[in-house]
Parts: C-alpha cells; structure tokens; sequence
C-alpha cells in the first residue's frame, strides 16, 4: 500500500517515466481543470454579489471599538494618554462619510469647499486642535491602522501628543462605481474653557448618580450615550463577503499549490539532467508569482 502511494506522489508530483516526465499536475488537462475551477468560483462571487439579499446589512470587519482599541495600543507603545471616545467627533466623522458618498469623491476637502473643520464645528466640538485621517477598502480594523502607521502624516496625527479625543465613522456605500467601506477618523482637543465645562457638568452627574436612592428607577440620558458612527449606505447581505473571502482563499491557495509544484519539477528536472521540449519552468514561475501578487492585492486599501 506504501508504495502505491508514493508511486500516486511521484506521478502527480514529480517528472517521472509513467508521466513522460512532467509533473501530471502540470500536464495541460490539469490546469485546464485548474482555470476551470477558478472560474466557477469568480462567477459564482459574482452572481452572489449582484443577488438581492434575504437579510439586509453590510458584513465588515472593522469596528469602531478596534480601531479605538488599535489607535490607543499605538500611542501605548509611544507613552502617550490613550484618547477618548468623543460623541460629537463622531457625529463630524459620519456627517464626513455621508457627504463623500452623496457628492461622490475621495479627498478631505468637499467639491464645495467643505472642510473636515467645518464638520467638526458643526457638531459642537468647540476645538483648538483638529485632524482628520480617512481609509477605505480595507476589510480588517487592524489593516487600517497599520496602514496609517506607515504613513507619515497619519502617523503624526495619531500620536500627535496634544490630541485628547477621537471620533470615528464606518459607512459602507458606493463610490466613484465601487463599493466600498469608508472609515473617517476625526482627532480633536477641547478649548480650555469647554473641557473645565465638561470636567465640570461630568462630576455633576456623577454627584447626582450617587445621591439617588435605589428605590428610585434609573434613568439614562440619550444625549450622554456614546454615538458610534456605524452607518450602511447601502444594503448588502453578508453572503457575498463571505463567499469572495472563500472565493480568494481559494484561488490563493491552488496558486500556491502549483507554484510550489512548478518549483519542484523544475528542481527535480534540474538535479537529475533532463531535458524536456515543453519545459517552460521560468515563464511558469514568473506567470504565477504574478498571479499570486494579483490576487493578493485584492482587498488592500487605501488611505488618505
């Protein structure tokens, strides 16, 4: 039994007499097979993508409580405060999203002029400093603060020492044809005099919270609950991201799998001196090493 198996590897992986030497995962059949397969799989993503939903929602990844969590695990390693949560730098981000959606573009000024300043102004962050950093395309929160890490001026922005709170905004939606998911992070401080009045009115509160009496019902203020700026512009089911990261899994790891088979028959042609018309090792290699880079550029991001 051992040996008709190791005669099975040595047919389907190595040049060898019984398949006139050349790897019979390399003959033209197979990787006839192979594109096939492919195929199948992108047109069935495809389909899926264009099919109505029977749930409604937009699967991501990314999280408003992740790229917190990424951001202040950053300024950690730098020995900086962690930054806050801010309602209103939230609200500026998600009012940022949707106006890049509904006038269609990608950039930290508005075609009207709209500046992220503005935004954060009209939420009634009444700041002293500002900054802005915008992501889209990424599929995980960690990719997106990885990406910004590598960029000086984002970088800057993170761990910018005098930056006290953040906001964030995660929207999915269409743009420029594409969709896509757009993640606006807004860095702000308060003015000293609006912090000593937010210090002030917070201690209050919690000055009223401890005098109230347990037999009396707990109330909660809406305005005071943390805003998260998770918004779906458009309405997409989870399927077709489950099955384009099944779809590109796939496709990476059969291209790996003849990469790793190309490489070996070359070897193996190589080391025991035989020669073969159809030989091709080179073009195969550099062919798929292309194919793996293109695939694996699905999903990367950009920033901004």
């Amino acid at each position: 039994m051992f040996d008709t198996i190791r005669n099975s590897l040595h047919y389907l992986f190595l040049p060898h007499e019984s398949n006139n030497y050349k790897a019979r995962t390399l003959h033209t059949s197979y990787i006839i097979f192979y594109m096939v397969v492919l195929l199948m799989f992108q047109t069935y993503a495809n389909i899926v993508r264009h099919t109505p939903p029977s749930i409604l929602g937009y699967a991501t990844d990314i999280k408003v409580e992740n790229i917190l969590h990424y951001v202040n695990l950053e300024r950690g390693k730098a020995n900086l405060p962690p930054l806050s949560l801010s309602n209103e730098l939230s609200l500026a981000a998600t009012q940022k999203a949707s106006d890049m959606f509904s006038q269609n573009y990608w950039a930290h000024i508005s075609p009207t002029g709209t500046t992220p300043w503005d935004f954060i102004k009209k939420s009634g962050y009444d700041y002293i400093y500002a900054g802005e950093n915008l992501a889209k395309d990424f599929d995980y929160s960690e990719d997106v603060v990885a990406a910004w890490m590598k960029s000086p001026t984002h970088r800057a922005n993170i761990l910018k020492p005098e930056y006290t709170d953040i906001g964030v905004a995660i929207m999915n939606g269409e743009l420029n044809g594409s969709e896509t998911t757009l993640v606006v992070q807004e860095f702000g401080t308060l003015s000293p005099l609006i912090a000593s009045e937010k210090e002030e009115k917070e201690k209050k509160m919690l000055l009223s919270s401890a005098n109230t009496t347990n037999n009396q019902p707990e109330t909660v203020n809406s305005q005071e609950a943390p805003f998260v700026g998770v918004l779906n512009k458009s309405e997409y089911g989870n399927n077709f991201w489950v099955v384009f990261k099944s779809s590109k899994k796939v496709s990476l790891l059969l291209a790996e799998f003849l990469l790793a088979v190309i490489f070996i028959d070359g070897l193996y042609i190589w080391k025991n001196r035989i020669y073969r018309v159809s030989g091709h090792f080179l073009s195969h290699i550099i062919l798929f090493i292309a194919l793996l880079g293109a695939m694996g550029a699905t999903g990367v991001g950009v920033i901004l």
